[in-house]
């Protein structure tokens, strides 16, 4: 697998397709997805303006990738996804990329502190 550039230390997930992309004769499983930057929605707006939004989100996600199995970062193209990338492993892609959105995301305003009461509430009370 590729070594991933330091800048994205703690910003990536990794994990496994199911099916993998079919290149060079090898089913390529083990994938690193980036957190998606600003440039990566423009820039696959512009490189498909008409494009569906199914479109749209593939170039956004080969973006995102940092590392698919052993494909070389050139041959990662939007094509072969779109030709060798199922369903399922799209929506993989997907899970790893909500689960970035979770690390990003600032922790909760509601405290933690203190154990829910064990008073039961009354099922005669009134609003």
């Amino acid at each position: 697998m590729t070594t991933i550039d330091k800048r994205w230390d703690g910003l990536t997930e990794s994990g496994e397709l199911a099916v993998g992309v079919y290149f060079a004769g090898t089913r390529h499983k083990s994938f690193t997805l980036r957190v998606p930057m600003a440039g990566d929605l423009v820039g696959a707006q512009q490189e498909y303006p008409q494009g569906p939004l199914q479109l749209i989100t593939v170039d956004v996600f080969r973006r995102q990738l940092l590392a698919l199995g052993d494909i070389p970062a050139e041959s990662l193209t939007t094509e072969l996804l779109l030709d060798e990338l199922t369903e399922t492993d799209l929506a993989r892609l997907g899970q790893a990329d909500e689960v970035l959105e979770k690390k990003l995301a600032p922790p909760s305003a509601v405290p933690t502190t203190g154990d829910a009461s064990s008073t039961p509430l009354s099922d005669t009370a009134t609003a």
